[in-house]
């Protein structure tokens, strides 16, 4: 390991993305307000990949942390403006697209997970490998931000409704709980999946390694068709049906007897949690219309959320078993999920108060 350090230090040095990505993520609304979603995606997706590089030259485990949070930081920005441009597209056409566009995403983090390890086996230097990545995707944003909605005055997303005195304070409270939760729901199902068909199986490496393929999979293809679902069933009806899918994924996975019924357990348990961070992304931009808080405020819990993720896993995990952790803490996150009930979109609260009753 090039750092030289320990795996306790290891650990906390890997924190540092988490950090500035929460950080980043409590303003990011405000930010977005005042620049317009297509000028700070492009700019962070710019700097985001640029900054790429620095990863193969920090020199210890401090810079690393600091690299780590700058890039966090970056994705957070990026994060919030982008869904942003997603649901100001869905509002200007009619057509529901958001979870495509999550979709891509997922496919996005494989095809690079794949690019990463061919590179590598073929013996290209972590530095090459950054540098040519930076170059691609910084070309790729840069080129593309032509095509991003934008109005006159970078008032692309506030020209709807005007929200005075800023969104409820409960409202942001509850999108921040909800963050938190659908972050805890989606991260174990993915990051311990192998390490939960190990701990349950005899199985080997390559085998186990298929609860994250199923995981994956599952959360890449209801993603493809969430935009249908959504469109059949509502945003509000579907988000709660696919946490609760989840929940049963989870529980099918860590405590039925056989790897075939596990991985299929996964394999539900990525369709059900396709659908909610592209949904309630949507869900939080309709319910502070007029400014992004909102997406930040979503955005900010779900940053918590996978900081809080691995390590409470890993306490269960200590004395009960990774399976008990991941059913614990992902199964219990999801089944909250599924039970809390948004607030209504400001504008629709509003219309219902001021018409005189029939």
């Amino acid at each position: 390991m090039r750092l030289d350090i320990s795996d306790v230090a290891l650990g906390l040095t890997l924190v540092g993305s988490g950090v500035g990505g929460l950080c980043a993520s409590a303003w990011s609304g405000r930010l977005v307000d005042r620049r317009g979603s297509r000028s700070v995606t492009v700019s962070t997706s710019v700097a985001l990949s640029l900054a790429l590089p620095l990863i193969a030259v920090a020199p210890a485990a401090t810079s690393m942390f600091v690299v780590l949070g700058v890039l966090g930081a970056l994705d957070g920005l990026t994060d919030v403006a982008m869904n942003a441009q997603a649901v100001r597209l869905q509002r200007s056409t009619g057509r529901r697209v958001i979870s495509r566009f999550h979709a891509l995403w997922s496919l996005g983090a494989v095809s690079g997970s794949l690019i990463a390890s061919r590179a590598a086996a073929a013996d290209v230097s972590l530095r090459a490998q950054l540098l040519v990545t930076a170059a691609a995707l910084a070309t790729t944003a840069l080129v593309t931000g032509r095509w991003l909605l934008s109005t006159p005055g970078g008032q692309d997303e506030r020209d709807d409704v005007r929200v005075r005195g800023g969104a409820p304070r409960r409202t942001l409270a509850v999108l921040f709980a909800v963050g938190m939760a659908v972050a805890l729901a989606e991260l174990p199902p993915h990051d311990w999946a192998a390490l939960l068909m190990l701990d349950r199986f005899e199985l080997g490496e390559g085998a186990a390694a298929l609860g994250f393929v199923a995981t994956a999979g599952g959360m890449l293809l209801g993603r493809l068709g969430g935009d249908h679902v959504a469109g059949r069933f509502g945003v509000e009806r579907t988000r709660r049906a696919g946490a609760a899918m989840a929940a049963v994924g989870v529980a099918v996975a860590a405590t039925l007897p056989t790897p075939a019924v596990a991985w299929l357990g996964l394999f539900v348990t990525g369709l059900g949690l396709s659908s909610l961070f592209p949904l309630v992304f949507q869900a939080a931009s309709e319910l502070t219309r007029g400014s992004h808080s909102g997406m930040a405020a979503f955005s900010s819990g779900a940053r918590l959320g996978f900081l809080l993720a691995s390590p409470l896993v890993g306490l269960v995990a200590g004395w009960a078993g990774v399976a008990t952790g991941v059913l614990i803490v992902a199964g219990t996150a999801a089944l909250a999920v599924s039970l809390v009930r948004l607030p209504q979109p400001v504008e629709m609260a509003t219309a219902r108060a001021v018409t005189p009753p029939a």
